[in-house]
């Protein structure tokens, strides 16, 4: 997790097994975690240090990042 998404759950990282699509692994956390929908509807994911689609299909032991969106100047 960072950025927003870190800040509101109080961490940087939550460990879960979980086998299918990201759109699901989504779809579970927004049911876990729903403070955080704000953010997870707008961020990215990346598996294993990759930006993914939401139709990629994790196989276990994968390391799944859910990136924000930046802002600044």
């Amino acid at each position: 997790m960072f950025g927003e998404a870190k800040r509101i759950l109080g961490r940087d990282s939550i460990q879960i097994e979980f086998k299918g699509s990201l759109k699901a692994l989504k779809e579970e956390l927004l049911m876990k975690y729903p403070e955080i929908a704000p953010v997870l509807n707008i961020s990215a994911f990346a598996v294993n240090k990759e930006y993914k689609k939401l139709e990629y299909e994790l196989k276990g032991n994968e390391t799944v990042a859910v990136i924000p969106p930046v802002g600044g100047g």
